[in-house]
């Protein structure tokens, strides 16, 4: 007389141990796990899948020093390119306009929009050399509404802040703020109840402490969404904080 499986009713020859369509075990055995090939994080915890939480061990990794070093240098040399080209146009039109704006203020224009933009390649060479790393949970999240240019009616509208309130490991309370049309990572990534690190010197900052929740994994480098079980980055290849 056959036997048979006793959770999916298959048929079973009588030295059967594991029911070959389910794995069920027929006599109380457990069915032996197919071997591992280890990939360990610093705490032991396989890497591999969902991670288990924890901060990562690779905010140190070489091939994530490389890539940011490279980032920074790609940074520095499109600022000092870009910088000079307002200055440039402003000079052209003054010459070109037929007295419509005299030289001394084209340069005057120019040189203001070049240092802005030569200001702005420094500060982001600037925090990719920070070091103020700090640990906090998300105690709250907010959106409120604003007018941009309030004392000019042609240019006045309404946008939108995101605010992400965080209390760090000190006690001490701050607010992360970003607004529509710039880049919304802390509000969209972060959770209310969410214990991560901010690390200044990438180019997406923010680390949960349990991933194992998190909607993805962002490259530090080049910011790409990757699925929570991917170990590299899948456009820019170099490993993620697992």
């Amino acid at each position: 007389m056959a036997n048979f499986c006793s959770k999916c009713g298959s048929a079973l020859s009588p030295d059967t141990r594991f029911c070959p369509n389910c794995g069920m075990s027929v006599g109380g055995e457990v069915p032996p796990k197919a071997p591992v090939e280890p990939n360990f994080c610093g705490n032991g915890d396989l890497r591999e899948g969902i991670p288990a939480p924890g901060f990562s061990d690779r905010v140190n990794h070489p091939e994530i020093h490389a890539a940011m070093k490279k980032n920074k240098k790609a940074a520095g040399i499109f600022a000092l390119v870009i910088a000079p080209l307002p200055l440039i146009g402003f000079l052209i039109y003054g010459a070109a306009s037929d007295g419509k704006m005299p030289m001394g203020q084209a340069a005057l224009f120019g040189l203001i929009l070049s240092g802005i933009f030569l200001a702005f390649g420094l500060v982001g060479m600037l925090r990719s050399r920070a070091s103020n790393t700090y640990e906090a949970t998300v105690i709250d999240k907010q959106t409120r509404e604003v007018y941009e240019h309030p004392n000019s009616e042609e240019n006045s509208r309404v946008v939108t802040e995101y605010v992400t309130v965080v209390r760090k490991a000190d006690g001490s309370q701050k607010k992360i703020l970003e607004r529509e049309g710039s880049q919304i990572w802390a509000y969209h990534y972060l959770d209310v109840g969410d214990r991560f690190k901010y690390h200044p010197q990438f180019n997406f900052p923010y680390e949960k402490h349990d991933k194992s929740k998190a909607p993805y994994i962002a490259c530090v480098s080049c910011g790409t969404k990757n699925p929570v079980a991917a170990d590299r980055c899948s456009k820019c290849h170099i490993p993620l904080l697992k």
